[in-house]
């Protein structure tokens, strides 16, 4: 098959995270404003601030109270690094935000649980789920059977990615074929970052939301609303997960009747274990399904696209030593923290990681294993 082509596309996001007092979980409402906090670019704020973030939209980046959790609304960008620069300012407004709030910590966990008295404490709208229902490829059925929020005592913190076409008619109509684009992102997005995302909470939240299939259709674009917020721990993991979302538009965008990318990829896959792994957090089975596409990904993707796309020949070893270890392995460091002090996005991303943090360990390891 050819090697795949490259159509820019634009990335946003609204992951949440919650605050804590003592690790117990408190709403969003006792920390953020009614109108959040909002970053206005070129302003310095917290710690690291350096105010050098290009962005796209009218709107500011923003962090909002979402029920219970708080909620990042970063500006897109179709860069990745400029996305994570609008996440790291929104994150220094709240570092800077708990210096009002002394013994407040922000938490990142996928679910937690809500006291009886911290929810009868609430504003009545921050008692209500903050998502509406999803729409699902695979089913007309809405998965949310919780009729009284407020009675329900468990919140999960999402980590959707949003979609948009940058004014590219191709890209525009490649994400109106949801037919085709939501089975591929949970191939390629949604199972294989069952191989990081361990956290058995995701059962749970996935009795909710977050199952695969799941997506929204915004004037912008689509959002896929599969992952939760565990990307939140890096900087490098939100460009990974970035990055398999685009590389995913693209083998849709790209394909062809003479280079069917969807149906090669699909013809090595099924669609129901992808999602049985997705919806079971089932790590052995969701490994299975990406060594089954691994041969075509790799087939697909120049070698030289160590910038387009997160997985290449040269870096797939590599990936597999990343996902051997475990995400605590490498990201051992306070979220919170880790977005404040980084300087720039650029540079830094998941591909730089890769090819030089994760590549140096395995070396180490081999020679190690052939003392």
């Amino acid at each position: 098959m050819k090697k795949l082509g490259f159509y820019r596309v634009t990335m946003g996001c609204d992951p949440e995270f919650f605050f804590a007092v003592k690790g117990k979980t408190i709403g969003a409402e006792k920390i953020l404003p009614k109108e959040g906090l909002e970053y206005k670019p070129g302003t310095t704020t917290g710690k690291a601030g350096d105010g050098r973030h290009t962005v796209r939209g009218e709107k500011n980046s923003k962090v909002i109270i979402d029920g219970i959790q708080a909620e990042l609304n970063p500006r897109a960008n179709t860069c990745r690094a400029n996305l994570g620069n609008e996440i790291s300012a929104c994150f220094r407004e709240v570092y800077k935000k708990l210096e009002d709030h002394p013994g407040v910590t922000a938490e990142f966990a996928q679910t937690v649980q809500i006291t009886k008295e911290e929810m009868k404490s609430l504003d009545d709208s921050s008692k209500k789920f903050g998502c509406t229902p999803s729409k699902n490829a695979y089913t007309a059925k809405n998965n949310v059977k919780i009729k009284d929020a407020s009675r329900y005592f468990k919140r999960s913190a999402g980590g959707h990615i949003h979609l948009g076409h940058d004014d590219q008619a191709h890209v525009k109509k490649t994400l109106e074929n949801t037919k085709d684009l939501v089975p591929m992102l949970d191939i390629i997005v949604g199972n294989t970052c069952v191989l990081l995302d361990k956290d058995p909470g995701n059962i749970e939240r996935r009795k909710n939301y977050g199952r695969a299939g799941e997506f929204r259709t915004p004037p912008h674009g689509l959002e896929y609303r599969t992952l939760s917020n565990f990307w939140l721990q890096s900087y490098q993991l939100m460009s990974l997960a970035t990055g398999l979302a685009r590389l995913a538009v693209n083998i849709v965008a790209n394909s062809t009747p003479e280079n069917d990318y969807v149906k090669a990829i699909r013809s090595k896959v099924n669609m129901r274990k992808i999602r049985k792994a997705i919806n079971s957090n089932d790590y052995d089975l969701a490994y299975a399904n990406f060594k089954a596409i691994e041969p075509i990904l790799i087939e697909i993707i120049h070698d030289n696209d160590t910038e387009d796309y997160p997985i290449t020949s040269k870096s797939i070893e590599a990936f597999h030593h990343f996902v051997e270890k475990g995400m605590n392995y490498w990201f051992t460091e306070n979220p919170l923290e880790h977005w404040c002090k980084i300087p720039e996005g650029h540079g830094t991303g998941w591909e730089k990681f890769l090819m030089t943090t994760v590549q140096k360990d395995l070396d180490q390891s081999k020679k190690l294993q052939a003392k």
